[in-house]
């Protein structure tokens, strides 16, 4: 009989799974930069050209497991016209927001 992922998780060191977790959001982030340009039919020369830095620096920051600092996640996505918001959820259930 098949499990679920949550069956096998459950079944595994919570600090492996933590491990897993984290690298799995790091990639999550990158691929969703990728995303977002795609959706605004910008190509990574014309990011490249808005940010000020060179096309491979721009496939450098979109590679999956790439560890971006905020400050260049928040030029990244001002670039494509947006603008970043942190949202923060607590242990006690509390939520904080604020632009970035």
């Amino acid at each position: 009989m098949s499990r679920t992922l949550d069956q096998l998780l459950a079944d595994e060191k919570p600090e492996l799974v933590a491990q897993a977790q984290a690298k799995a959001t790091d990639i999550l982030i990158t691929l969703q930069l990728a995303e977002l340009r795609e959706r605004l039919n910008k190509t990574q020369s014309e990011m490249a050209l808005t940010l000020g830095i060179k096309q491979p620096t721009v496939a450098g920051m979109e590679k999956p497991g790439r560890d971006l600092k905020l400050s260049s996640l928040k030029r990244y996505v001002e670039a494509t016209g947006g603008k970043l918001r942190l949202e923060i959820d607590m242990p006690d259930g509390t939520h904080f927001g604020f632009a970035v």
